[in-house]
């Protein structure tokens, strides 16, 4: 018999999930060889021991919707199943027999345990800064921070559920030295950023370390040297108009960098994305999408009053966020209450009395008018405004212990 145990697929990543009722579930399955290449039926093995884990955790992820080295995502994922891998480990594979057999753990969470709005969500992609450009130069990789920026939006924007993604073109806070952000520091610059943009949540963050390492792989005949790098992301998601911090996490993982230290890698090449750390670096954005995805998936949708006109407000979302003419949405005052600059207490307070519908819409904007008497009186300029089943919220927000 040959043992064949392996560790992670593609990467070894280390964060604590904000996702409590994710579970981690065992799958098998075995398949023939016969003449087929080994790294092919390895595969489909793998494909099957996950559709088989997704099956006993009551989701509904077929074979077809897995992709092996590369994102654990497809459209027909996206449209058809009701869990989202989170994680997946290989836990051992077996040769016996010209039998392949292979055991893995998945970490799937169902999709759609929240009762959501039918609005689409409004999400701001910041640059994510190198915080130390200096490790950039072996490769020459200092557009890494606006390359990984760019996959987050992308991955983002294909998620489940309906998001309306932005990348933005600045970074949500320069830094060059590691930061502990309070959040007073958050909720004030997102406020500011909320107004501008329009958009509702915010992810921003830092990458951390991309330096190289050296790893000494000893065996009975000779020692191998392999150059390897550090992949650490420090990552945030803000609900700006709530002034609320959603999600914290930091993610690590590393790989071969198998560059040629005296070339310049073209990080727009898809043969970069196609390397070790290629293929490491983009488990890591999926996996912290995946994250940022439910972070946001079962929040209320808001919106800010942006303008004015003769018979009612402007609101900053409209046909392409979903919004139809006759929705009802309810008028919601915020007040930031006593803090201090590590601690934040903001509530938000719906007013049933006033009540609005829309009267016209436009591709992101639309046209309110007060369905109750002295709605529009009541309404000043950025004043959220949200679909009528919103209910109260409170919101403590805590810096790091």
């Amino acid at each position: 018999m040959k043992n064949l145990r392996r560790g992670l697929i593609g990467c070894l990543m280390f964060g604590v999930s904000a996702i409590a009722s994710a579970q981690w579930i065992q799958g098998q399955a075995s398949l023939a060889v016969h003449n087929a290449p080994l790294d092919e039926v390895r595969r489909m093995a793998i494909k099957s021991a996950i559709a088989d884990a997704s099956f006993t955790s009551g989701s509904l992820i077929t074979a077809q919707d897995v992709v092996i080295d590369g994102l654990l995502v497809s459209s027909k994922a996206e449209v058809h199943t009701t869990g989202r891998i989170q994680r997946v480990e290989i836990l051992q594979e077996t040769l016996e027999e010209n039998q392949l057999t292979v055991v893995i753990r998945a970490n799937i969470t169902p999709l759609f345990q929240c009762e959501s709005d039918k609005y689409a969500r409004s999400v701001v992609v910041s640059q994510l800064i190198l915080l130390n450009p200096r490790q950039a130069a072996h490769g020459d990789i200092y557009d890494f921070g606006a390359k990984i920026s760019q996959r987050f939006a992308q991955q983002l924007q294909r998620q489940p559920g309906s998001l309306d993604v932005l990348l933005y073109n600045k970074a949500f806070m320069q830094q060059t030295r590691p930061v502990t952000f309070l959040p007073l520091q958050l909720n004030e610059k997102a406020a500011l950023l909320a107004r501008e943009l329009g958009k509702q949540f915010i992810i921003f963050g830092q990458i951390r370390d991309i330096s190289l390492f050296e790893q000494v792989n000893t065996s009975k005949t000779r020692n191998n040297t392999a150059l390897r790098r550090n992949f650490t992301l420090d990552i945030y998601v803000i609900d700006a108009f709530r002034q609320s911090v959603l999600l914290q996490e930091s993610y690590y993982s590393e790989a071969d960098w198998t560059f040629s230290p005296a070339n310049a890698v073209d990080t727009s090449n898809s043969l970069f994305w196609r390397s070790d750390f290629g293929r490491v670096a983009l488990n890591t954005v999926n996996s912290a999408v995946s994250d940022i995805s439910h972070a946001i998936a079962c929040e209320k949708t808001v919106t800010q009053v942006i303008d004015h006109v003769p018979d009612g407000v402007v609101i900053g979302m409209g046909e392409k966020e979903g919004v139809q003419v006759g929705d009802e949405f309810t008028l919601v005052k915020y007040q930031t209450l006593k803090r201090t600059a590590s601690t934040g207490l903001t509530l938000t307070r719906p007013l049933p009395q006033f009540t609005f519908k829309v009267t016209n819409i436009n591709a992101h904007v639309a046209i309110l008018q007060g369905t109750t008497q002295h709605a529009l009186a009541a309404v000043n300029l950025y004043d959220l405004i949200a679909p009528s089943t919103i209910k109260t919220s409170k919101k403590a927000v805590t810096g790091p212990d």
